[in-house]
């Protein structure tokens, strides 16, 4: 598995997205840095994951038509004891001060 590591490699990745997903992401990466700045930005599979200790915290999934950012199973900040259902991963289509101030939250939950 090829990977390469840092700011500038999440951000050179997320160049690529089509606009308007592009400055969505591009947002997201700062607020994760911003709020966890101990997790290690790394490209692999074509994604960027945030991680420490070698496991996945986050990531950030880009496409055409969409922008997913997401969880590791391992650290769900949205993990509800006793719910049958859990979220792991939010289309995102805006970044409103409330959807920033959620995505804080959790990722400083999962960063923890």
């Amino acid at each position: 598995m090829f990977s390469k590591k840092g700011d500038a490699a999440a951000l050179a990745n997320l160049a690529g997205a089509p606009a308007p997903y592009r400055e969505i992401a591009e947002r997201l990466h700062a607020i994760i840095r911003e709020t966890a700045p101990a997790l290690e930005p790394v490209v692999r599979w074509g994604l960027p994951f945030y991680v420490r200790d070698g496991k996945d915290v986050c990531y950030i999934k880009t496409g055409a038509d969409f922008l997913a950012f997401g969880f590791g199973e391992d650290v769900n900040p949205a993990y509800r004891e006793g719910a049958s259902m859990h979220p792991i991963v939010w289309n995102i289509t805006a970044l409103d001060p409330e959807t920033e101030a959620t995505l804080r939250e959790l990722i400083r939950k999962a960063a923890g």
